[in-house]
């Protein structure tokens, strides 16, 4: 068994363009003191543990914030517009040379290869005593190869970083004579590796990348998981604004694992003191007579014994379990307003940020009333309900109905996104405007 120090493991997981949260988590850890002893990855997460190994966080940022496709894999210019491409893996195939470059080979990853040789200091992780270790897949046999540094030979670590890397339509690494995949296509989060390695504290990353995601086995370890909660984008969407935003959210995330903010879906630094205030209003009789119109009463008072319960059913199902009412209310209505999520608040600039969104889309009329809220749900229910009967005969078109279902929900929400939980929002500013 190797040995250890009190430290932590960290794992990272495989994602693409969505790595950049790793740099996020990592750099909490660094605010928190946390000491890493060891760290893996698979795919991108194992170029994100070289940063991590080489103690270079300006690095990470670097890299990220820099990094488009262009960058990663060699495209022809006509097929790019501002460092994105310009196709779809759908039309891939259609494209002469490129079409030749991935049946063949691959799309050639020198561009990302190059950068590694360029910036990985293998000498001086090696120097570093972080134990660091990665995943990818011998084609040839199709087999794992979970391998540390000190098994390298010296000069190939940004071979095997390369390695782990090489997504499904990338030209194969080549190490030795031997070619290898994408370690994802083996294990996608290897919390396993470090867990065999004889490491026993391991602090999970998990940014949900395509592969083989296999469920960790923490019995005999403390194991801390860290997940995104955001939207990260596609995997092959190496754009750095959206890198800054999921850095971002990885250090949110972080420090909320590790109990530095708080928020259901919202990152919000708690006032007891202001909580306490929004909660003795939501009970006084006064205000809960103004507001009781937005409540289900179905026959039951609107009285302070009871409006705990019949606020909690206009919250979205997953919050209504939710002990903290008022944080359940306010974030019902910044989510009903889609105000910012990745961003740390205090309460009472979540509060003002909500006041001042609502009175934006008073001012500009695009708040629906009542009835026409109601009449615009019966028509598109009816012409839902209208369409499945006219398909229900004929199995055969099943799909096609599904599709027409789902057609018209998407136009449903997008002609009344703030519909689902509007009342939450009314609800609170009811007591605080």
């Amino acid at each position: 068994m190797f040995s250890k120090q009190p430290g932590y493991a960290l794992v990272f997981s495989g994602g693409g363009a969505k790595g950049a949260y790793e740099i996020g988590a990592w750099k909490a850890i660094r605010e928190l003191k946390i000491k890493i002893d060891a760290v893996g990855g698979t795919s991108v997460g194992a170029l994100n543990a070289a940063v991590v190994a080489q103690d270079d966080f300006d690095l990470g940022i670097k890299i990220w914030s820099e990094l488009t496709i262009d960058k990663v894999v060699d495209i022809p210019s006509q097929m790019l517009s501002g460092g994105k491409p310009k196709f779809s893996f759908k039309n891939l195939m259609k494209i002469g040379d490129l079409h030749l470059d991935i049946k063949n080979l691959g799309l050639d990853s020198s561009p990302l290869h190059n950068m590694l040789k360029a910036e990985v200091d293998e000498e001086k992780i090696r120097s570093s005593g972080i134990d660091l270790g990665i995943v990818t897949v011998k084609v040839d046999n199709f087999s794992p190869c979970e391998i540390f540094l000190d098994d390298m030979p010296h000069g190939t670590l940004p071979d095997y970083l390369l390695a782990s890397a090489s997504f499904p339509a990338f030209k194969r690494a080549e190490i030795n004579g031997k070619h290898f995949a994408d370690g994802a296509m083996y294990d996608n989060v290897p919390h396993a590796m470090m867990k065999n390695r004889g490491y026993r504290r391991i602090i999970v990353v998990d940014i949900g990348g395509v592969g083989v995601n296999r469920k960790p086995d923490i019995a005999g370890t403390e194991t801390i998981y860290i997940r995104t909660s955001v939207p990260l984008g596609n995997v092959l969407d190496f754009n750095p604004k959206n890198a800054i935003r999921a850095i971002d959210a990885g250090y949110l995330d972080t420090m909320k694992v590790f109990g530095k903010n708080d928020g259901l879906k919202y990152y919000i630094n708690k006032n007891s003191k202001l909580e306490k205030e929004l909660y003795d209003r939501l009970l006084n009789q006064n205000n809960i007579d103004k507001y009781s119109k937005y409540l289900k009463l179905n026959g039951r008072k609107a009285v302070p014994e009871n409006v705990g319960t019949l606020i909690r059913e206009i919250l979205p199902k997953e919050q209504r379990s939710n002990r903290d009412l008022i944080l359940c209310l306010i974030e019902a209505a910044a989510a009903s307003l889609d105000i910012e999520r990745i961003k740390l608040y205090k309460l009472s600039e979540l509060l003002d940020a909500i006041k001042e969104k609502y009175a934006e889309i008073n001012r500009s009329g695009n708040l629906p009333s009542e009835k026409e809220s109601e009449s615009f749900l019966k028509m598109i229910e009816e012409t839902i309900e209208g369409t499945l009967s006219f398909f229900r005969s004929d199995r055969g078109l099943s799909k096609y109905s599904s599709y027409e279902y789902a057609k018209m929900m998407k136009n449903r929400q997008a002609a009344f996104r703030l519909l689902p939980e509007i009342l939450p929002a009314e609800v609170l500013l009811s007591l605080i405007t």
